[in-house]
């Protein structure tokens, strides 16, 4: 991942553009289930668009990328290619708890384990589904986890547990 460091007078950081635009993040006190199902109906609308979609792709979502959606989506035993229009409001329900769970969990063990923060620290967050996943036993079913292409990234998933509806 490339970023950037920036320094700026208080409040100023919010006339910068990639700053104006941005959505909610998990992280604010206005990511409730009311705004992720507010934005699932608003993106409904607009197409199709799958789960993993929702969590990848436009930063619809920002701050999460693939490999975080990975176990978002495991947590909340949805598919990856699940479509947004049809989740019902136990699944969106799911959806947000895994959300906010799984990146309040990565924040407070300083990031996934597999790299570092400014000074060199390496984070403690384990992924659950990962490469290392793949052709596993499923940590809560034990059916083999598998891997599939889609949306230009690598899905591991249990077909068990996160079966396609």
């Amino acid at each position: 991942m490339w970023g950037a460091m920036e320094l700026y007078e208080e409040g100023a950081e919010l006339e910068r553009q990639y700053i104006k635009g941005m959505r909610t993040t998990p992280v604010d006190p206005e990511y409730s289930l009311e705004y992720l199902s507010a934005l699932i109906e608003e993106c409904a609308k607009e197409g199709s668009r799958s789960v993993k979609g929702l969590l990848t792709q436009d930063q619809l979502i920002p701050g999460l990328g693939n490999s975080i959606a990975q176990d978002i989506m495991f947590k909340a035993k949805l598919h990856p290619k699940q479509p947004i229009a049809g989740l019902s409001k136990e699944q969106i329900k799911n959806l947000h708890q895994a959300i906010v769970s799984t990146v309040t969990e990565a924040i407070r063990q300083g990031g996934r384990n597999d790299e570092t923060d400014l000074y060199g620290n390496q984070g403690k967050y384990r992924r659950i589904m990962d490469k290392t996943a793949a052709g596993r036993p499923c940590p809560e079913c034990g059916t083999k986890v598998e891997k599939m292409a889609y949306l230009g990234g690598t899905c591991y998933y249990c077909p068990k547990c996160q079966s396609l509806v």
